[in-house]
């Protein structure tokens, strides 16, 4: 699938949980599995997990740094590459794996990139290293193939707050990144969750 479409395409299904949780019941606390009522130690136990975290401004500003230096390395080896920002930054509730976190938490999905060419297949190995060698200083250490086809090829790096990094280069070649699941700045702050599942 051309890579322009697919960061369309994500920054759409971005768009639509945007909006399912802002208009559709997203702080409707009955009748949804988001909004279902959450255990307790579950939800102390997540926040407190989250406070180890860096707060959502802190992390997006990492990878987005992290998302700059990849471009110009891979402009450096590649000068052909003239990229362009294809969308603008989302944010959402962290959603069902965070029951009671909903006004606490969220992730993001960083403004996608794109610069039009591919590639070429006989290079790809050389462009997954050059993008290894900055996300490991970010702490992306797992790295996943999910497309390897003659002309179109994706990797997916991640770190260990859940957060992914897709590199792929079909007929354009695009760079996208999502955040995992952080506190907000005045969450973290606050230092527990706003919701009591007491009602307290």
């Amino acid at each position: 699938m051309n890579r322009l479409i697919r960061a369309t395409l994500a920054g759409l299904i971005a768009a639509a949980l945007v909006l399912e949780l802002a208009g559709c019941g997203g702080d409707d606390r009955t009748g949804s599995p988001m909004s279902a009522t959450p255990d307790p130690s579950r939800l102390a136990k997540q926040f407190a997990d989250l406070v180890q975290r860096p707060d959502i401004d802190q992390a997006t500003a990492r990878y987005e740094a992290m998302s700059g230096q990849i471009r110009d390395a891979l402009s450096r080896v590649y000068p052909d590459l003239r990229w362009r920002q294809t969308s603008q930054l989302t944010g959402a509730a962290c959603g069902f794996g965070y029951p009671g976190l909903e006004t606490d938490g969220e992730q993001r999905g960083l403004a996608n990139w794109m610069a039009p060419g591919s590639i070429p297949d006989g290079r790809w190995d050389e462009a997954v290293q050059v993008v290894r060698t900055v996300a490991l200083k970010y702490g992306f250490d797992k790295v996943v193939t999910t497309v390897s086809r003659p002309e179109d090829h994706e990797v997916v790096f991640s770190d260990l707050y859940d957060a992914e990094l897709n590199f792929g280069s079909a007929v354009n070649t695009t760079l996208l990144v999502r955040t995992g699941c952080h506190l907000t700045a005045e969450a973290k702050k606050r230092g527990h969750p706003a919701f009591s599942p007491s009602g307290s």
